[in-house]
């Protein structure tokens, strides 16, 4: 997936932990995060953000946001975005233990799953394309409220 060419980068590489991240209405956003992290904050953006993530920790978001890809998620890592509403998502590769938690969205695009990666979802997401190899997961939760 290609982003637009006015792209902001918020990177975080080690060990970190952040409860006031703030992602706003600025264009596309790509978000990484490599080692040992807890990670949270607000998402407000009419744009895509997408996600990288590789180790060990949580990220956790709330608010609203256009379209959403997961291109990677690889570890043991947990990307909660169970409290953000959504027009799309994407999980482009979640491999490991990783889990991702979509809140309320019209689409779930694409969601590829390997090894024990676990996708819950809540609403009346259309998943339209997946594919799951080894002991992953997909889990439907029911409508949100």
């Amino acid at each position: 997936m290609k982003l637009s060419k006015h792209t902001r980068k918020m990177e975080f590489s080690g060990d970190h932990h952040d409860d006031s991240l703030l992602i706003g209405n600025f264009g596309d956003v790509e978000f990484t995060a490599r080692g040992t992290f807890k990670l949270s904050g607000m998402i407000y953006s009419k744009s895509a953000i997408e996600f990288t993530v590789v180790g060990d920790g949580l990220i956790k978001f709330h608010g609203v946001c256009e379209k959403i890809i997961v291109h990677l998620a690889k570890g043991n890592c947990t990307i909660d975005l169970s409290e953000v509403t959504s027009k799309e998502v994407t999980c482009i590769s979640l491999r490991d233990n990783s889990q991702i938690w979509v809140g309320p969205t019209k689409l779930i695009k694409r969601a590829n799953l390997q090894d024990e990666a676990v996708l819950t979802y809540r609403g009346k997401a259309r998943l339209d394309s997946y594919s799951l190899s080894g002991n992953s997961k997909i889990h439907y939760m029911g409508e949100a409220g």
